[in-house]
């Protein structure tokens, strides 16, 4: 998937985080060229960099679209091909902006669901 297919899909679900990596990939070439103590990212630098932050957020956003019918983390994992404790830390992120909910437990899993806005 290419970076503006990801960064509109993100858009959908998360637009401050969109929007933040959108202001980022502007600034590309300014942190290239180098701050006040001289230091410059390469191209490689920055791509590595850039790549991480956007790959997290489009995951993170497709947990977020995933719950938009209740879930526990496992059956998240299965369905998404993702770790149980990526899928940990993005619910643990999303809860902390607000953008999710545990709606109860199943078993020893809590139930996540996406919040009512």
């Amino acid at each position: 998937m290419e970076i503006e297919e990801k960064l509109k899909f993100i858009g959908i679900y998360d637009p401050e985080g969109a929007e933040r990596l959108k202001r980022l990939l502007d600034r590309k070439d300014v942190l290239k060229e180098g701050n006040v103590y001289k230091e410059k990212f390469t191209e490689r630098q920055f791509s590595i960099i850039f790549m991480r932050l956007l790959n997290s957020t489009f995951e993170r956003a497709r947990v977020l679209e995933a719950l938009s019918v209740e879930e526990i983390i496992p059956l998240l994992s299965e369905r998404l091909a993702m770790r149980k404790d990526t899928i940990f830390l993005y619910c643990k992120e999303l809860m902390r902006k607000n953008l999710i909910e545990v709606s109860g437990m199943r078993g020893r899993d809590p139930i996540f669901r996406r919040r009512a806005v």
